[in-house]
């Protein structure tokens, strides 16, 4: 009888925390920027020694309060 993979078993896992460098990569933002809104209080982070770890959380909190609403276009004609 073949063995039956399991989700767990198939997917790469990937680390709850991550560096400036990984969260990079991850989200498309600089790691310049990210160091900024660390040392401006804009975003979480952990420090761990001298690494500073983000989660993901910390990431979409700071895109909500960042974002800017979308306009709907006005209608032409009458």
């Amino acid at each position: 009888m073949a063995k039956k993979e399991t989700a767990s078993q198939t997917a790469p896992l990937l680390p709850m925390l991550k560096t400036v460098e990984q969260m990079s990569k991850v989200s498309g933002i600089g790691e310049n920027k990210l160091r900024e809104l660390m040392d401006s209080g804009e975003l979480e982070y952990i420090q761990n020694g001298n690494r500073r770890l983000i989660a993901d959380a910390a990431i979409w909190d700071w895109y909500e309060r960042a974002k800017t609403a979308v306009n709907p276009p006005a209608k032409q004609g009458g």
